[in-house]
């Protein structure tokens, strides 16, 4: 737990600096939740990243209708200028 110590003086450094201006918040365990991931350190060594809430919203907002084809996957309007 040495290195918790030197995290912790880090992080105290960064909220003296920028804390006023920008909140910062800690989170410590096994899994932790960050930018609509779920990152899961419970095995050793590795980490294990999770999106199922994203992904479920994700498919739930779709349009529906997505049962069309085209001939390429870009848009035309990015080469229509004035």
């Amino acid at each position: 737990m040495a290195d918790n110590v030197h995290v912790e003086d880090v992080t105290k450094q960064l909220k003296e600096k920028f804390g006023k201006e920008s909140p910062l918040t800690t989170t410590w365990g096994n899994l932790l939740e960050y930018l609509g991931m779920t990152l899961d350190y419970t095995i050793n060594g590795k980490v294990k990243i999770l999106m199922y809430e994203y992904i479920e919203k994700m498919l739930t907002e779709l349009p529906s209708d997505m049962n069309r084809s085209t001939k390429s996957p870009e848009a035309a309007h990015p080469f229509i200028t004035r």
